[in-house]
């Protein structure tokens, strides 16, 4: 019965050190509701993953410290001509340059993920998510995708008005996926730097 319970801790013990406990921060711009409806099926799927805690803000609201203290972030923004959301672009260059995150590369090896939202199908949306995944890139982030795709997407008008069940579903997968990712990412910093040099 002891050797039963010394195993039965030792594979909770595993168990924690596989959960590695991880900080996923949701950031989006909406206007109209698409865009928030797509981080909350995100923000949803990440918390599915056991160990961690997500937090969903707006661009406005995201504060250096939510970033720093982040080890995996999503960026979402509605097509606006193209491209994300003037926003959207305003914030990114304020976590760069006001926020300091391109000089110290505070943002470095961090798990990253983005996702979009327009009208129609051919709306802009791949140039979106490649225009959030390129500043994403240039912070030195690790981009986690869904499979077969740049990030998560919604057509919001003809033929599919608003966030469909299966658009959910991709952005929910990818929620999941960037948390698995993180907790991969900060599970293999930590072994890392308990290797003797």
């Amino acid at each position: 019965m002891r050797l039963f319970r010394i195993l039965a801790f030792l594979m909770a013990l595993t168990t924690v050190a596989l959960c590695q406990e991880v900080r996923v921060l949701v950031v989006y711009h909406s206007e109209s509701g698409n865009t928030e409806t797509l981080a909350r099926a995100l923000a949803h799927g990440a918390r599915q993953v056991s160990g961690s805690q997500v937090f969903l803000r707006t661009f406005e609201e995201v504060t250096k410290d939510d970033l720093a203290a982040a080890d995996a972030i999503a960026l979402g923004s509605p097509v606006h001509m193209g491209d994300v959301a003037w926003p959207v672009r305003q914030a990114i260059v304020r976590w760069s340059m006001d926020f300091g995150f391109w000089e110290s590369r505070g943002l470095q090896d961090k798990a990253a993920a983005v996702f979009a939202t327009g009208a129609m199908p051919s709306n802009g949306k791949e140039f979106t998510m490649m225009s959030l995944a390129s500043s994403l890139l240039q912070l030195g982030t690790v981009l986690v995708s869904p499979y077969g795709s740049l990030g998560a997407s919604a057509t919001t008008a003809r033929p599919d008005p608003g966030v469909d069940d299966a658009e959910k579903k991709i952005a929910t997968d990818l929620g999941e996926r960037l948390a698995r990712m993180a907790q991969q990412l900060k599970r293999g910093a930590r072994q890392q730097n308990e290797i003797p040099r």
